[in-house]
């Protein structure tokens, strides 16, 4: 088939987020997720092709920049295995860092954050990464045009806290199905500000605790979107 790639290891190898990338299996989990989160967010989801996607006879089943339908889907999954992948674009692409760089321990925690996350995928997803300072200032862009898939805490002064809880209800509003993971630091962040989100721990005395962090973020990332997830 035109547009489609089997070989998964050429597209997967420095693409650990599967930016710009979607399997057919994956491709019909998200079309159909997408049809209710679109009744209960602001923002709406979708999935177009980068690229013209053909079936067996060579009949274009959809066009280059044209939006994927289920029965699209199901017609591609006719004569393709559910992990052949194929170009995509959906406008959630992306990775907030917010944190607060207005003090010193802010700052070291928020380098140290934008340092790990810059350097995945070899440096790769720089144009896929935004940082804000607050909750306030992302949900501005957020009625704009920022629109991430997946929102990574960092350092909140403690004076601005009960403002920052207020944006963030208002971001949940806006859209309950954006992902959020808080990181906590036994140095810089010892307690959590939004206790009942996911939490990464990262301390100075363990090596492998920045790892994980990765870790967690591409597992967050990369995982099945799910209506069940607000």
């Amino acid at each position: 088939m035109a547009g489609v790639e089997n070989r998964k290891g050429s597209q997967l190898a420095n693409n650990v987020l599967k930016i710009g990338i979607s399997s057919l299996e994956e491709l019909e989990i998200k079309v159909k997720a997408f049809r209710t989160i679109n009744l209960n967010s602001k923002k709406r989801r979708f999935i177009i092709s980068r690229e013209d996607l053909k079936d067996a006879s060579g009949n274009i089943v959809v066009s280059k920049g044209e939006d994927i339908d289920l029965a699209k889907v199901k017609l591609l999954r006719r004569a393709n295995k559910a992990d052949t992948l194929i170009k995509t674009f959906q406008p959630d692409e992306g990775i907030v860092l917010l944190t607060d760089m207005n003090s010193p321990m802010g700052i070291q925690l928020s380098m140290d954050m934008v340092t790990q996350i810059m350097n995945m995928g070899g440096g790769a997803y720089e144009a896929f990464i935004d940082r804000v300072d607050s909750f306030k200032e992302f949900s501005a862009l957020l009625n704009k045009a920022l629109f991430p898939k997946l929102v990574v805490i960092g350092f909140m002064p403690a004076e601005n806290l009960a403002e920052e809880i207020k944006y963030f209800h208002l971001v949940k509003k806006l859209d309950p199905y954006i992902r959020m993971i808080e990181i906590t630091h036994t140095a810089l962040k010892p307690a959590s500000a939004l206790p009942k989100l996911k939490q990464i721990s990262i301390s100075p005395d363990d090596k492998d605790s920045w790892k994980r962090f990765i870790l967690e973020i591409i597992q967050e990332y990369t995982k099945p979107y799910s209506i069940e997830e607000r």
